[in-house]
């Protein structure tokens, strides 16, 4: 497979993102519904294992918590960081209007593993039918990583927050999709907590 010198990361999200859009015929999605299907992804993967499915920054925006790694992969824009490798790798597999993201060709999914698949078609099953605004604005809107600033952007603000992963193990109210065994809900938070004080030592080192 050609990488065009893309990241490892790039290539992950991106073939995170080709096995959501292989779930549908038209091999397209609407850009809001395909970035809230992969969010929905690393919130199970994350209850269940201790890590998400794309390991990358999450923020909270008006329409929801959003991975921006992969919205400036499933825009195709280079913008914000993504290196020229970057760049050409994803422009081999996707292109993008206004509102779509489409799939011209599948990456693949060997950076992918059978649990990561797992929680990708677990997203897709639950949501698959949903209205890509109700997932976001009301969906979504209901989990801690994003409520937390509900008052802020309720306000009119606009600009992202940085959500902190460790939200991503709280519970709402009342919540009928990303229900775990506490005991395990435990567990895989307790393997987060100490990748994330190992990551703080090797970034000090």
């Amino acid at each position: 497979m050609e990488t065009f010198n893309a990241s490892e990361k790039t290539i992950k999200v991106a073939q995170a993102l080709g096995f959501l859009l292989s779930k549908d015929e038209n091999k397209k999605m609407n850009r809001v519904k395909l970035i809230k299907l992969l969010w929905a992804a690393d919130r199970l993967h994350l209850r269940r294992y201790g890590r998400t499915v794309t390991d990358t920054s999450y923020f909270a925006m008006v329409h929801g918590p959003v991975s921006s790694l992969a919205l400036d992969i499933a825009r195709l824009d280079s913008e914000f960081g993504l290196s020229d490798g970057d760049a050409h790798y994803i422009e081999e597999y996707f292109t993008s209007n206004y509102k779509d993201t489409s799939m011209s060709k599948n990456p693949g999914d060997d950076y992918l593993s059978e649990t990561e698949k797992a929680a990708l078609s677990d997203a897709w099953e639950m949501f698959k039918d949903a209205d890509p605004f109700d997932l976001a604005d009301q969906v979504s809107h209901e989990y801690p990583e994003w409520n937390r600033y509900k008052d802020y952007f309720e306000a009119g603000n606009s600009n992202r927050q940085q959500i902190d992963l460790a939200d991503f193990f709280k519970n709402p109210a009342h919540d009928p999709y990303f229900q775990e065994d506490e005991t395990r809900l435990r567990a895989a938070e307790e393997i987060f907590n100490e990748n994330k004080k190992l990551n703080s030592l090797l970034c000090g080192a």
